[in-house]
């Protein structure tokens, strides 16, 4: 027979109020024509372990170094999928690093690691968090950083886009709901926000 292989993103639900019953995941039976699918295998996949497995960091075996073999990229694009770089940043610059913002141009939903530290999910179509904070306590000028991105749905790069994946760092958050025709930015700029509960 064969393999159904099922991911289903933790992407919380609302626990409270009229929308209490807010239920997430496959809440009934999954049929494949009129039969009812049994036998099923349910795990975790731990994502911080396999982060530090390839960074060789607390967990791995290499205490720390960066393993480079990672970086082999196959000719075979499958998504779900994570993917790794590094980037250097200038020593003997006065006042490096600095606190800076990631985003992802490109790039559909997923999350993001640097040095092993987990930044969160980003999910720019959606928004209005278009960027994610990177404090520099976690920036390093000694040896490279190592980045390290787990994409969810369609990457900007392999098939027949560009052959190399990249970020950018920018200087301020980009916060707003993602243009789209006819619906501009919401304006942010007023200082008080009413929140209705």
């Amino acid at each position: 027979g064969a393999t159904l292989d099922l991911l289903v993103e933790n992407m919380g639900r609302v626990n409270y109020g009229r929308y209490i019953n807010d239920f997430k995941g496959l809440i009934s039976n999954l049929t494949l024509g009129s039969s009812i699918l049994t036998n099923w295998m349910i795990f975790p996949l731990n994502t911080e372990d396999a982060v530090r497995s390839h960074l060789g960091g607390w967990h791995g075996p290499n205490n720390g170094r960066h393993d480079k073999t990672f970086a082999h990229r196959s000719s075979n694009y499958t998504l779900p999928a994570f993917y790794m770089g590094n980037f250097s940043i200038p020593s003997g610059i006065p006042d490096l690093p600095q606190d800076t913002f990631i985003q992802f141009p490109g790039w559909t939903k997923g999350q993001v690691w640097i040095n092993g530290f987990n930044l969160g999910r980003y999910w720019p179509a959606r928004g209005p968090q278009m960027t994610l904070f990177v404090p520099r306590h976690i920036l390093v000028t000694s040896t490279p950083n190592t980045i390290m991105v787990l994409e969810l749905e369609h990457a900007p790069c392999g098939d027949s886009g560009p052959e190399v994946c990249t970020v950018e760092f920018v200087d301020r958050p980009v916060i707003g709901a993602p243009p789209t025709p006819g619906h501009p930015p919401p304006d942010l700029s007023h200082r008080d926000l009413r929140l209705d509960y």
